[in-house]
């Protein structure tokens, strides 16, 4: 009988306590306004309400009011209803709900809040007309010009705020209490009415002012500017000069005949300005901004090393880093990347193209939203549009912005300078044969790399002096890569899919050299650098390195390398390799073959620096060079700044 007394009150224990009590009403903040004919207080109804899982499901509620919500019990009430008068202000009810099984919960909780909920009564005038008054050719109109009638259930009309705006001019309760219009103001204009009263209530309504001049005294004869701004920069935000911009602008005025003008303007600075002085007011303009670059060889920046990279992003091997990239190397405006893009690019290396076909060797365009969003071809716009509509003061239009893409040069950051070629990094040495030739004579000139080597592609011109040698064959190259052309040049531009293995000594190719006149080789055949630098592309790192060449030795001999920087501001330099203490002649020349600079100096074997400072230079612009020791010599173009 105990154990079951024992097990009795268990239960009941456990019944106990798993018992609760939800309240299913929201027990939200809740918002109540002033009595009809009050400011002061209002009428608060509510009640909540919660169920029980107790067996015996009544539930007796009560509730508890901190007037003023500063943690004081001001009414309490065992109550299941709320029905009673507070004040303004905010209050907190907190609910007290238990059930018969002893079960409590004082979980519903919130804020009442008791305001003024009636906006100020307006109305308005339907609008007004008024003549510019001489000699200020000015005219005022006040807000309280346009109220026919205001009033508010609390807020005395004294007390009211007002307020007037153009409409469309701005949100919320406007600043100003009156509008003025000028001399060049003529015309319709709507405007708004605000009233508000002291708890912030507000009402508006709809009128318009007609301002006019009738009497001939007040003309408007001013003017104003349209200004257009901007910069072009590469898309690696190098600054860039020496580009043009165009403006064009139309207005359709209210007297006379429309405006049609244009502005063009060869920068030197990467930024740009463009004004259109004295406009007449209130015509009604539109313009559009362009910018472009010519002037400049289609080829800077651009060689097989972009071809590499091209074709590593349509085989899937490495994609290009942004969508700048991937404009510069679609060369035919297709809106994609394909092997017709590396067909168009590889002729205007090797000299087939003198510039692209479907594109300009310069594009300015908008920046794009995403740069890495390899597909942003709809996003490219190369026009900037603007409208000043009903002009009636100075405008300023700014960052008309232009991101410059050099076409086909894919790795971008090539597109101000001559070559991709680090001159840190030691050339890779081509040697062959160098036969003496007798008048009519035939022989293939064979080309060795010095040191193994995994080429992924490279490029060089051969030039061969024309009265004593003609270049009549090659062999070893595909003939999509190789371009002879009637100069005697011989431009050769190799790309592969996978790395091509060479070891020291192997053939990398030949040609077939016919001599017009007893000659040795090596004095009539050489590299030009002008047209193309001479590169080799090496997998494993995509590493960029010269090319040279040595007739008759296959190791020993002088190295030069490309000079650094190049284009130059104050100085650049010329890097040298020598066998043996050498007397080293550096030569510089004008477009017309005049010699401008020359000097000699004994250097010690191994790396040598020459360096040449601007001011030894005449002035800025495009010379040739040639820089030689014994035998040996090396010449191409320098660009001072």
């Amino acid at each position: 009988m105990r154990r079951l007394l024992l097990l009795l009150l268990f239960s009941g224990a456990v019944l106990h306590s798993i018992a609760q009590i939800t309240w299913i009403s929201p027990c939200t903040d809740k918002t109540f306004c002033f009595d009809a004919g009050s400011c002061s207080n209002g009428t608060v109804i509510l009640w909540e309400t919660a169920v029980t899982n107790c067996g015996m499901p009544k539930i007796n509620y009560s509730y508890r009011i901190d007037v003023g919500n500063n943690g004081s019990v001001d009414i309490q009430s065992s109550e299941d209803t709320v029905n009673l008068v507070l004040p303004l202000g905010t209050h907190q009810i907190i609910w007290r709900a238990q059930d018969n099984c002893g079960n409590l919960s004082q979980g519903c909780s919130y804020l009442i809040t008791i305001k003024d909920c009636t906006p100020p009564s307006l109305l308005c005038i339907g609008g007004l007309a008024q003549n510019l008054v001489f000699p200020d050719c000015a005219v005022v109109f006040d807000v309280q010009d346009f109220i026919l009638q205001v009033s508010d259930n609390c807020t005395p009309a004294g007390a009211l705020d007002f307020g007037i705006r153009l409409t469309g001019n701005g949100m919320g309760f406007p600043a100003d209490t009156s509008l003025t219009f000028g001399v060049c103001d003529q015309g319709y204009y709507p405007v708004q009415i605000w009233a508000r009263d002291e708890y912030g209530l507000s009402n508006a309504c709809n009128s318009y002012v007609l301002v006019q001049e009738n009497e001939g005294f007040c003309v408007c004869n001013e003017f104003a500017d349209i200004q257009v701004q901007g910069c072009a920069r590469t898309a690696d935000s190098t600054r860039l000069d020496e580009y043009r911009i165009r403006v064009n602008l139309q207005g359709t005025l209210l007297q006379g005949a429309p405006i049609s003008q244009f502005v063009e303007q060869d920068l030197q600075d990467s930024c740009f300005s463009v004004t259109f002085p004295d406009l007449p007011l209130n015509g009604n303009y539109t313009g559009s901004v362009r910018a472009g670059r010519s002037g400049n060889d289609p080829l800077d920046g651009v060689s097989t090393f972009d071809l590499v990279l091209i074709n590593r992003h349509i085989l899937g091997q490495q994609p290009l880093e942004n969508f700048y990239q991937v404009l510069a190397a679609d060369v035919n405006q297709s809106n994609s990347i394909s092997t017709f893009d590396i067909i168009e690019i590889r002729k205007l290396i090797l000299g087939i193209y003198d510039t692209f076909p479907q594109t300009t060797s310069w594009r300015f365009i908008r920046p794009v939203s995403d740069p890495l969003n390899l597909a942003a071809f709809a996003e490219v716009r190369d026009t900037y549009s603007f409208a000043a509509p009903n002009l009636s003061a100075d405008t300023l239009f700014p960052r008309f912005d232009f991101v410059g893409i050099k076409m086909g040069d894919a790795n971008a950051n090539a597109a101000l300078h001559a070559s991709t070629t680090d001159d840190r990094t030691a050339p890779l040495v081509l040697w062959a044969d160098d036969p003496l030739l007798e008048s009519g004579q035939e022989a293939w000139i064979t080309f060795r790399v010095s040191e193994a080597a995994d080429l992924i592609g490279w490029q060089m011109a051969l030039q061969a002096d024309g009265a004593f040698l003609e270049i009549r064959d090659v062999r070893g190259v595909s003939p999509q890569f190789v371009a002879l052309h009637p100069s005697g040049a011989l431009r050769l531009s190799c790309l592969t899919d996978e790395p091509d293995h060479r070891a020291a000594g192997d053939a990398l190719f030949s040609v077939l050299v016919w001599a017009k006149q007893s000659v040795q080789v090596s004095d009539a055949l050489w590299i030009n650098k002008l047209p193309l630098s001479p590169e080799a592309y090496l997998a494993g790192g995509l590493s960029v390195r010269g090319l040279n060449i040595r007739l008759g030795q296959s190791s020993a001999g002088t190295v030069f390398y490309i000079p650094r920087p190049n284009p130059f501001f104050h100085e650049t330099a010329f890097g040298l390799e020598l066998a043996a203490p050498e007397v080293v002649q550096l030569e510089v020349f004008d477009l017309t073959g005049r010699r401008i600079y020359h000097a000699a100096r004994h250097l010690n074997a191994g790396r040598q620096d020459w360096i040449l400072a601007g001011a030894e230079l005449p002035a800025k612009g495009v010379f040739f060079y040639r820089i030689q020791t014994g035998d040996a010599v090396q010449s191409g173009r320098l660009v001072r700044k």
